[in-house]
């Protein structure tokens, strides 16, 4: 196996897993019995995580949403958990499958949350977020140059 597919593999492996566990947290939030000092937890964990500027306007467009969504805000959690969860599975399957489609979407996805993880740095540092970001960025680089050079897909003759 070439060096450079056990890379690829390595990182399918990285993005299923964290895949999978997010599946699991997603399905918790959706079939578990929650009590209410979980519910506030969550949700002051969302309010500092959003960081959004405290204004008036803002406070009401979030009260009419909270009104919305009253009792659902942890489905709703749990729904996007669950939907970014099967994109990364099938980020993962696909790059370990070496499909260059996987490639594109998982360098796509990732290169777009990084903003968002240097923001959320920027606002509350810890060295697991710097941590984060630095892998995140060597993946989206090592599978841009990868995807680039196209070398990996070469088919060999038997």
């Amino acid at each position: 196996m070439k060096k450079e597919n056990t890379y690829l593999k390595t990182i399918a492996l990285w993005k299923l897993g964290k895949g999978l566990l997010l599946l699991a947290f997603g399905f918790s939030l959706l079939f578990l019995d929650i009590r209410e000092q979980w519910y506030v937890r969550v949700i002051e964990w969302i309010d500092e995580e959003i960081m959004l500027p405290r204004t008036t306007l803002l406070y009401c467009l979030l009260s009419k949403v909270e009104t919305f969504l009253i009792n659902t805000s942890l489905k709703t959690t749990a729904i996007l958990s669950l939907v970014y969860a099967t994109v990364l599975c099938v980020e993962g399957v696909g790059v370990y499958m070496e499909q260059r489609w996987a490639e594109w979407l998982m360098v796509i996805a990732s290169a777009s949350l990084l903003p968002l993880e240097i923001y959320h740095l920027a606002h509350k540092f810890t060295v697991f977020k710097v941590f984060v970001i630095l892998i995140n960025c060597f993946i989206v680089w090592y599978l841009y140059r990868t995807l680039k050079n196209g070398s990996h897909h070469q088919t060999i003759p038997s």
